[in-house]
């Protein structure tokens, strides 16, 4: 007999426990990173509910590890605690132990396929602007922030910028893609967005050259797009 999966339930519980571990900067930054590394945290969570029987917890245990070894538990703990209520609203799909084995099994696909088109925009976009003062400036001034009053406003100008500057930096180069998931299009966009905020120390070494971008094949395609322009 086939097994029973709640696929609507983990269709929808996969992007939100991906989109924080994302923004905790938990999850790798390069695509070619091994299979272990983008699993390490859902694969802990699922043992820690398979090793309590009991969601709430089994998620605490989990919570209290993920902030030990987050730096960014104050920006995101209320999507945290997000992310536990709606587990607890949906504990009779993380009891059945097939809905575990289903997300298990597909949890390396389903990662991959939630952070390639994130990770080659992100770099898309630094690629694009690598190396222009303006962009390096709000970058390095929301880094380099340290009280809260210069941080808040610096955080203003960069989330203005990628506000008003993402979306039409990235989407000349990257069509294909962008046909390929038109139908969660904007979801990217943002998640990216808010990615980039949360990750702008690493981003802005990447603008600068300092870092080498994690996807080969964005900077392929903002180099083939920059070479249409100039003919």
């Amino acid at each position: 007999m086939a097994m029973q999966v709640d696929r609507e339930v983990i269709d929808d519980f996969c992007p939100r426990l991906f989109r924080l571990l994302d923004n905790l900067d938990l999850l790798p930054r390069r695509l070619s990173a091994k299979p272990n590394e983008f699993e390490k945290y859902p694969r802990l969570l699922f043992g820690c509910i398979q090793r309590y029987n009991d969601v709430e917890a089994g998620f605490k245990e989990w919570e209290s590890r993920i902030l030990r070894e987050t730096a960014y538990k104050d920006e995101y703990y209320l999507e945290i605690e997000a992310l536990r209520q709606w587990m607890l609203a949906h504990g009779e799909a993380f009891a059945k132990k097939s809905n575990i084995q289903h997300l298990s099994t597909s949890l390396y696909a389903r990662l991959f396929q939630y952070l390639y088109p994130r990770r080659v925009l992100a770099n898309a976009y630094c690629l694009k602007h690598r190396g222009e003062p303006e962009v390096l400036s709000r970058f390095k001034r929301f880094v380099d922030a340290r009280d809260g009053e210069t941080r808040q406003a610096a955080k203003v100008e960069l989330e203005q910028l990628l506000d008003t500057d993402f979306q039409q930096s990235v989407e000349p180069a990257v069509a294909n893609l962008m046909t390929a998931y038109a139908d969660d299009w904007k979801t990217i966009i943002n998640d990216v967005k808010r990615n980039v905020m949360a990750g702008a120390r690493y981003y802005h070494k990447v603008l600068t050259g300092e870092q080498a971008p994690v996807s080969s094949e964005a900077g392929a395609q903002i180099e083939n797009y920059e070479k249409a322009e100039e003919e």
